[in-house]
């Protein structure tokens, strides 16, 4: 059998495992489209702040797997089994996996194609900034556009290095597609005692080549560093005629199987479904894509094996505040408990005594068991005081999860 995985992240990798120890005599081919070893992304902020060497970043390729860094796939044509690559060659394939992941979005504006003007999402952007600041006798000035985890932790590493951090927030608040409105005040009003500016409702709209940036209320800044990090979108513009099915993210079924037989797609290019709303979400997460690469080989390799679906949730730690949320925690409605403090901000949401949500700021405990809960949907309503505070523990957990 003949085995082609395009994407060396964790869904890939875990894929390209996962098939060697099923299928000891399966030939199994890694393509990547990055001039570099796998390396973990997640943590690339920690190497541009210079909390980790780059040496730690990088991933292992699984024994006797054949891995080619520089391959990017252009096409996929489903009828003869192929694919094709930007360097012009065609792969043959039995049964393929697509892990292409993300894609960072990069508005199209009068002064984006500047050096100065970056992503954040990859090894290569990481370099250009070290380089950059490098070449600088001052850190200066580093303006974000965004505020959400992505954005966050760059903005959290370049303080670290010195410079000046201005968040460019186009909605009316920092996370908006995780806190709510009071959330966001609680982090906003610690942003600022950290010396962090953000500029809510606005959009750059032009860049020059001094580094003078225009808004959209017409406000100009000066900076020596332009970071996009608006958001990342599944990386599937290469399948527009391949006739797999994609709605956001590329559909699958329970077997991690595209609408194609015998093509397989995880990781964070793909839809599955959220196991707190119940509907297909792309939730792009590095477990929730380990599993998802680990569950489509399996079936790639004739295993039956079923994927529950994933859980929408986020964890982090940026200027010294610990943010973590999943779920449904933004909502509102009769079944929500609060509580405040300074710096801190714990809510949880439930729906007929049923967890759906929660938000913590300022103070993080057992965060394995709060996403346990949820992903059991199991009534909690008696412990609801427990869960706000955050001192729930796992035996109080097990003894519940008995009586049921």
């Amino acid at each position: 059998m003949k085995y082609v995985i395009i994407g060396a992240g964790p869904a890939g990798l875990n894929a390209a495992a996962t098939l060697r120890r099923v299928d000891s005599g399966g030939d199994v081919t890694l393509l990547s489209g990055e001039a570099t070893p796998p390396y973990a992304k997640m943590v690339l902020p920690y190497l541009l702040a210079g909390l980790m060497e780059e040496k730690n970043l990088f991933l292992p390729v699984p024994d006797n797997v054949t891995f080619r860094t520089g391959c990017k796939a252009t096409r996929i044509n489903t009828a003869q089994r192929t694919l094709e690559t930007d360097t012009g060659e065609t792969v043959e394939y039995d049964r393929l996996l697509i892990a292409t992941g993300g894609v960072p979005e990069r508005p199209v504006i009068q002064g984006s194609d500047y050096p100065f003007v970056l992503t954040i999402r990859d090894l290569p952007g990481v370099w250009q900034i070290q380089k950059l600041l490098k070449d600088k006798k001052k850190k200066g000035h580093a303006v974000i556009a965004g505020a959400g985890p992505v954005s966050m932790e760059t903005g959290d590493a370049l303080h670290r290095l010195g410079m000046k951090i201005t968040l460019i927030v186009t909605s009316n608040r920092v996370f908006s597609t995780m806190l709510d409105v009071p959330g966001a005040a609680v982090v906003e009003e610690h942003l600022h005692k950290q010396g962090v500016d953000v500029l809510k409702g606005e959009d750059i709209v032009r860049i020059g080549s001094s580094g003078k940036i225009t808004l959209k209320s017409g406000a100009t800044l000066d900076s020596n560093l332009v970071v996009f990090g608006k958001g990342v979108n599944p990386c599937v513009a290469f399948l527009a005629e391949s006739g797999i099915a994609v709605r956001r993210g590329i559909t699958v079924n329970e077997c991690m199987e595209t609408s194609i037989p015998g093509i397989f797609a995880a990781g964070d290019a793909v839809e599955t479904k959220d196991l707190v709303v119940g509907d297909q979400r792309v939730n792009a997460l590095w477990p929730a894509a380990v599993e998802q690469g680990r569950i489509a080989a399996l079936n790639m390799a004739g295993i039956a094996a079923g994927y529950d679906g994933s859980l929408s949730r986020n964890i982090l730690r940026v200027f010294g505040l610990s943010i973590f949320v999943a779920g449904q925690g933004r909502a509102d409605g009769p079944e929500i408990k609060v509580s405040t403090g300074a710096g801190l901000y714990h809510k949880i949401v439930m729906d007929k005594g049923i967890l759906k949500g929660f938000i913590f700021i300022g103070e993080v405990r057992h965060e394995g068991l709060y996403r346990e809960i949820l992903q059991r949907q199991t009534g909690m309503g008696h412990f609801a005081n427990a869960l706000l505070r955050g001192g729930f523990t796992y035996g109080r957990f097990q003894r519940q999860a008995m009586r049921i």
